[in-house]
């Protein structure tokens, strides 16, 4: 087992390998199990991993063998293939990865990406295990993304704003342009986009004839919290929606779910019930998304990574909790956008307190902080250690919030699992 994970590890978590020739060889050679399992991919800067636990969620609710496959993993790699909610075994996962090494080896020249070699064993893993459907998260963009090899039941992109730039382009239409590359000849397609991103992906689904359903034009949603919204499409007008995942933010990410749910029954013949869809949205298992960690004073552990996510934080922290000013713990890669990501929390912030994350890819506790403090004008201290920046959090006993990256995100966690 341990040579499986030396060798996905010797790949680089990180390395970036663009194109999908090395990925649809490598399927190709193990016999093409992605077209094996009917699937949905779920793109889009914020909110991806949300519609997809969603949506996995309520397939799971209906009596589906679901396949759920994110990234990336907060604590074990074992995180990003699940079925019916349930990890794949550490075991099975090197098994498979040791059978896809060996593809690799005779089929493709040079070696495939940690993310290809990931998103592979979970086509095999879903169609040995014989899935009724995959829900698949995107990792970056979509044009060359591994997971865009499939032609989906149902493409769905949350949002687009500016991330990923050195790869995805510096505007939102050249962004857009790539996330749009998942939407498929002929299959419907759903997005919460807006303003010139939204505009770029009308455009690209019309050249495919593909029936694209916008969020505030083909579906709305309204409410003020995930304990009480109301939902309206195609298929459904639902009253007195309610969901665990918390967020005001997070009531646009289940409207674009339910939408994709939508297309289900009116283009594939697929029966959703309503009392399914209910109770799957309560039991979504997404972790480290608005999670509350402490409820008074509140302690909030959120993936917020960039403007956008920031922006949608405040808005979800000011509802729940009015006129409060947080201390954040931030700890960021350094290719986000500190600063505007900085000034996006700063309406609600008391102090902050800036760490390091356990990445090749952070930005260092002191640039970062002095970035912090060019914007913000109130107190801005240092710990590198982010197990003792949390205690200090922890023990400071007033509202905090912890955000900035996945891999922090991931470490909290980590601290806080026996």
């Amino acid at each position: 087992m341990d040579n499986a994970y030396i060798y996905l590890n010797s790949l680089g978590l990180h390395k970036i390998k663009p194109g999908l020739g090395r990925i649809e060889k490598l399927l190709e050679s193990l016999g093409n199990p992605q077209k094996r399992v009917p699937g949905i991919i779920v793109g889009g800067t914020n909110g991806k991993g949300s519609a997809a636990a969603a949506i996995s969620s309520v397939l799971r609710a209906g009596g589906f063998k679901t396949g759920v496959y994110t990234s990336p993993h907060l604590i074990n790699v074992t995180e990003r293939i699940k079925i019916n909610g349930i990890e794949i075994d550490g075991s099975d996962l090197a098994r498979i990865i040791l059978r896809v090494k060996r593809t690799a080896e005779k089929s493709i020249d040079g070696s495939p990406s940690y993310f290809e070699v990931l998103t592979a064993s979970s086509f095999v893993y879903f169609a040995e295990s014989g899935v009724d459907f995959s829900v698949l998260e995107v990792g970056m963009g979509g044009r060359w993304d591994a997971t865009n090899v499939i032609t989906p039941l149902v493409s769905v992109i949350t949002n687009v704003s500016k991330d990923h730039m050195e790869y995805l382009g510096t505007t939102i239409g050249k962004i857009a342009s790539e996330k749009a590359r998942i939407i498929k000849p002929g299959v419907p397609a759903v997005t919460a986009a807006r303003g010139r991103a939204l505009g770029v992906i009308k455009e690209y689904a019309a050249g495919l004839k593909s029936p694209l359903r916008v969020y505030g034009r083909d579906f709305t949603s309204r409410g003020e919290n995930t304990d009480d919204f109301d939902y309206t499409g195609s298929v459904w007008k639902l009253r007195g929606l309610r969901s665990n995942l918390r967020g005001l933010y997070q009531i646009e990410n289940l409207s674009v779910a339910i939408a994709a749910l939508e297309a289900l029954p009116e283009y594939h013949g697929i029966e959703i019930r309503e009392k399914d869809l209910r109770r799957g949205l309560l039991g979504i298992d997404w972790q480290g998304r608005l999670e509350i960690l402490r409820e008074d004073p509140p302690l909030i552990l959120d993936s917020a990574h960039n403007p956008g996510g920031a922006k949608a934080l405040v808005m979800s922290l000011e509802k729940m909790y009015p006129s409060r000013k947080f201390t954040f713990l931030v700890g960021m890669l350094a290719d986000k956008d500190h600063s505007r990501f900085v000034r996006e929390l700063i309406p609600i912030a008391r102090r902050f307190i800036v760490t390091e994350i356990d990445s090749e890819r952070a930005i260092g506790a002191e640039a970062l902080a002095k970035k912090v403090s060019r914007i913000f004008p109130g107190a801005v201290s240092i710990e590198k250690d982010y197990r003792k920046a949390y205690r200090e959090l922890f023990n400071e006993g007033k509202p905090a919030c912890i955000a900035g990256s996945l891999y922090l995100t991931g470490a909290v966690e980590g601290i806080r699992r026996p």
